[in-house]
């Protein structure tokens, strides 16, 4: 039994869902399974079983996880008191960002930053926004850099500004029939096939489910994909659709942008991201400090003044 084994059976637990487990977990969803069949012949008790499609905690299980999410609640607190202690040593900056950040924002950003402080290191990792929200929230990251959401339930100690709006728009493959139209009409995606990010309800996902509302649908999602390539990649090699950030892939010739006959051009909030009842390292401040004074004399943020 390992810390690996016991992060998989929390993350089963609280999804209640191989397969979404598995993808928050980054693991194909047989290596989940066989991880936590091995944890439970060490046991010698069954932890799960099924409940229509998703699965639900047996008795050993319910009496397993109090302890486990104990013990690991725990180990987090440890990494993360480490990880500031060596933030004060290094000065380094902990960073959550979504997948199109690697390319279109952060790097420049990182890069001046570092000019004006060169003892400054950077620990970034890129995910889907509620990745990014937990890390905040967790205590894995001091800064996230993702798409809108509220600040309210689980989120509620989350502080956020508006860092700028990127243009969001439709995408087919090459065959698709859409393909070949000058635009098309929100109705006419109603029995569309839509790839999508890790499914919930924050960020482009809910900018889609808000767009499809007022019509009378919800997308027909058929595939999750991790990042802009998955969608991407997924969308060119099927009949799917999807709806994303259209900034960072238009040299793409994989897939064909199509305009939605909208009354206004969509677009997807970006938004910094920190624990608001938690004081931020001198570094991880500064760097916030920047991107909203930037933000605010570019004039790209509705709201940029820091609580």
């Amino acid at each position: 039994m390992n810390y690996q084994s016991l992060h998989y059976f929390k993350m089963v637990a609280e999804m209640q869902h191989y397969t979404r487990a598995a993808n928050a977990l980054y693991i194909t969803q047989p290596a989940l399974s066989k991880a936590i069949r091995n944890l439970e012949i060490e046991l010698g008790a069954s932890l799960f079983e099924k409940s229509g499609r998703n699965v639900t905690l047996t008795q050993y299980g319910a009496l397993f996880y109090k302890y486990v999410k104990r013990s690991l609640d725990e180990v987090d607190k440890g990494i993360t008191a480490v990880r500031h202690m060596v933030e004060l040593e290094y000065n380094t900056v902990f960073l959550s960002a979504l997948f199109s950040m690697y390319a279109i924002y952060l790097p420049d950003k990182v890069m001046r930053f570092q000019q004006k402080n060169p003892a400054c290191r950077f620990s970034m990792e890129y995910k889907y926004t509620t990745a990014i929200l937990r890390d905040v929230l967790q205590g894995h990251s001091e800064l996230g850099l993702c798409s809108d959401f509220e600040t309210k339930g689980e989120f509620a100690p989350l502080e956020k500004r508006i860092l700028y709006r990127e243009p969001v728009g439709l995408i087919v493959g090459k065959s698709h029939p859409f393909a070949s139209r000058e635009k098309v009409r929100v109705e006419e995606l109603r029995d569309q096939p839509f790839i999508v990010y890790i499914k919930s309800q924050l960020g482009t996902n809910k900018l889609i489910s808000d767009l499809c509302a007022p019509y009378g649908f919800e997308p027909d999602i058929v595939a999750e994909r991790y990042n802009d390539y998955g969608v991407i990649g997924t969308v060119a090699s099927s009949n799917g659709i999807a709806i994303i950030p259209t900034s960072g892939f238009l040299n793409i010739n994989s897939v064909v942008p199509v305009r939605l006959d909208v009354e206004r051009p969509l677009t997807r909030q970006i938004n910094l991201v920190w624990h608001g009842r938690r004081e931020l390292p001198r570094m991880a401040a500064t760097f916030r400090d920047a991107l909203l004074q930037e933000a605010r004399e570019s004039g790209l943020s509705d709201d940029c003044a820091v609580c």
